[in-house]
């Protein structure tokens, strides 16, 4: 997919340190706040209007299904399984080459110390690029960009990849029912020449993020609104993390803790890409 299809909806930018999402007929309030770009501006980018390619399955699910596997504890809030921080049919788009992906992790039950694994596939199933995290805080929200170092994979122009964060609760069982997948597929594209041109006269970080948003890129904005929030959080922040994931129906986790990015523990396989 090269280009964004927008639809009837409000998503405004925020005016003053971010975008704040406002969303249509949905039954949530909107979330606004100040934004440097000019006032008039209005965006109308709907996350869900993105479809995968049709030759790309549909991915396992963004949010890991069935009953609480053996490794996950007990939790007040009910929320019982990874999930990915994607739109809600699993699909968005980055400009990034290496770009960052976003789960939200349950709360572990005590004395068990689960694997994740993270793994990234063409969309023909071949294998680009496969990691795993031993320790794995939680409960709350953690990320993982694909490394920058000689050899390491990227995301080619035009092409989509699958993604899943398992929550391995059964490494050394025959019976893996109990592991815990969330995923999600994305597609790296050009970006168009206009966000380019308004990206090279951002003078913010704030208002890179609008401009992400204003063009749908659903994983930058994503990662740069995170960005912030892990240097500098704060009310404004936090109002406008929550409504771009309510913009997505996740609302259910925007206030969970937003925690330090994992590092790769290994690299079990030669890149299909490199740079």
């Amino acid at each position: 997919m090269t280009g964004t299809k927008f639809v009837s909806g409000f998503l405004k930018l925020s005016v003053g340190v971010l975008l704040a999402v406002a969303i249509p007929d949905a039954g949530v309030e909107s979330v606004q706040a100040q934004s440097r770009l000019p006032s008039d501006q209005r965006l109308s980018p709907n996350w869900g209007n993105y479809r995968p390619p049709s030759n790309l399955d549909r991915p396992t699910g963004r949010e890991g299904g069935g009953s609480r596997g053996p490794c996950i504890g007990e939790t007040s809030n009910l929320i019982q399984n990874p999930i990915a921080l994607v739109p809600v049919n699993g699909f968005g788009t980055t400009v990034a080459a290496r770009p960052t992906f976003f789960v939200y992790v349950p709360t572990i039950k005590s004395g068990v110390t689960p694997q994740m694994q993270f793994v990234l596939r063409t969309a023909d199933d071949r294998l680009v690029y496969r990691t795993t995290f031993s320790t794995i805080p939680s409960p709350g929200i953690v990320s993982f960009s694909l490394p920058e170092r000689v050899n390491s994979p990227i995301l080619e122009l035009g092409k989509t990849y699958k993604w899943t964060f398992t929550l391995v609760c059964n490494p050394n069982e025959d019976d893996l029912s109990g592991n815990k997948i969330a995923a999600g597929s994305i597609q790296r594209i050009a970006p168009p020449s206009r966000m380019a041109s308004e990206l090279a006269q951002t003078t913010s970080p704030q208002d890179m993020v609008a401009v992400y948003a204003k063009y749908g890129i659903w994983y930058d904005a994503l990662g740069a609104i995170a960005n912030l929030r892990r240097s500098a959080d704060n009310p404004a922040l936090q109002n406008d993390w929550l409504a771009l994931l309510t913009s997505v129906e996740l609302e259910k986790i925007a206030n969970q803790p937003l925690i330090q990015p994992l590092s790769a523990r290994e690299t079990q396989n030669r890149p299909v890409s490199r740079p």
